[in-house]
């Protein structure tokens, strides 16, 4: 006869969560913090404030939306700490509320999404692919993108944008985002 099974713990429960949720938060933080070296930072702390403040957690409400509430925060006292540069708050709404969206409907796997970004950037002018892997995929400062693309700073921020916004229309057409 089997021994009965136990209950998870809570901490248990945070870390099957937390390793679930990982990649979608640093996607996430990725998009609300200019400065890449800072992400790294911001991450961390943000798992260290959830695994501190498990017993908060409403568990009527979505995890993942709960980490980024956690990760805005962190990357909010960070920024202002180290005068660096977060999205703006209108942009951190627009990300926000498609995070959201994007946890509501489980049923399209992460991978499947990641597909879906691959797929739109692969149909992205090269000039535009080019700034998104370079700082997303590549991990490259603003600054240092500018100087290997012969450029500055502010044209490619203005890349960026219109091909965040480039990625977000095909995203819309494949049914990603209402």
């Amino acid at each position: 006869m089997k021994p009965p099974a136990r209950e998870p713990t809570a901490h248990e429960v945070f870390e099957l969560l937390a390793r679930d949720h990982a990649d979608q938060l640093m996607v996430f933080l990725r998009a609300i913090v200019y400065d890449r070296s800072l992400v790294d930072d911001v991450f961390q702390e943000t798992m260290m404030v959830a695994w501190r403040r498990l017993a908060d957690f409403d568990k009527t409400r979505s995890f993942g939306a709960w980490l980024r509430g956690i990760g805005s925060r962190v990357a909010m006292d960070m920024a202002g700490k180290r005068r660096h540069v977060l999205a703006d708050p209108t942009m951190l709404s627009e990300i926000e509320q498609h995070s959201t969206r994007f946890d509501a409907d489980r049923a399209i796997s992460f991978q499947t999404r990641m597909d879906a970004v691959d797929d739109c950037l692969g149909r992205l002018p090269d000039l535009y692919a080019e700034v998104i892997r370079l700082v997303y995929r590549a991990d490259s400062p603003i600054r240092n993108v500018a100087t290997s693309l012969a450029s500055n700073e502010e044209t490619i921020k203005k890349r960026l944008q219109r091909a965040r916004a480039m990625l977000g229309e095909c995203l819309h057409k494949k049914g990603l985002f209402a």
